[in-house]
């Protein structure tokens, strides 16, 4: 099924240019449906993923909806460039080369107090508090894009700063998979000055 995904990326009709230090990869797909990536260009780490869908009557959706990283406003930010709107649980996907991630930000309870755990039959994580007062579940569309199946042993959890991080060690196939995305996307040109390579330097 990662080859089906691969297949998938390559029909799309693609775009993407190098501005302000990331590689940034527009997808327009067959369905009509978007996808926009946002590569670091010195790390190679994915930034940002985020989808605009079409809406229930074939209209284009005007609002992106983020897989990955998270939409700032640039008058709400705190001093690492992080939005903090509210003192609620802010929940937040930043990945690494070698994990998925998320954080949970403003969750000020210490670590024995959270569980994750994963749900066999939806193939989601659950993420509990003994004190009841956060519970999320929620997907890993990469695993599920591949039919994946979710371990438990690939979990770690720590807790710093009020914030909550979840790691999710990348299985082998995923790996090799965004391997040979990074591969097909180093052959794509920048749109914008079009003899630019979207690649690093």
């Amino acid at each position: 099924m990662a080859d089906k995904w691969i297949l998938h990326l390559n029909s799309a009709h693609k775009t993407c240019i190098v501005q302000e230090g990331r590689r940034k990869v527009h997808y327009t797909f067959t369905d009509g449906n978007e996808m926009a990536e946002e590569y670091d260009q010195r790390s190679g780490e994915l930034v940002v993923r985020k989808w605009r869908r079409k809406g229930t009557f074939g209209n284009k959706g005007t609002s992106w909806d983020f897989e990955v990283g998270e939409q700032l406003m640039a008058n709400n930010l705190d001093s690492e460039g992080m939005m903090e709107s509210s003192s609620n649980p802010i929940f937040v996907r930043k990945d690494t080369k070698e994990a998925f991630q998320w954080r949970i930000r403003n969750i000020p309870y210490p670590i024995h107090v959270y569980s994750v755990t994963i749900d066999d039959d939806k193939q989601k994580l659950i993420i509990r508090t003994s004190n009841k007062k956060y519970y999320k579940k929620f997907a890993i569309p990469d695993m599920e894009r591949v039919g994946s199946l979710l371990s438990q042993e690939n979990i770690n959890t720590a807790h710093a700063n009020n914030t909550l991080i979840i790691t999710y060690k990348k299985p082998r196939n995923i790996l090799e998979m965004e391997k040979k995305i990074s591969e097909e996307m180093k052959k794509l040109k920048a749109s914008k000055d079009g003899d630019v390579d979207c690649t690093p330097s």
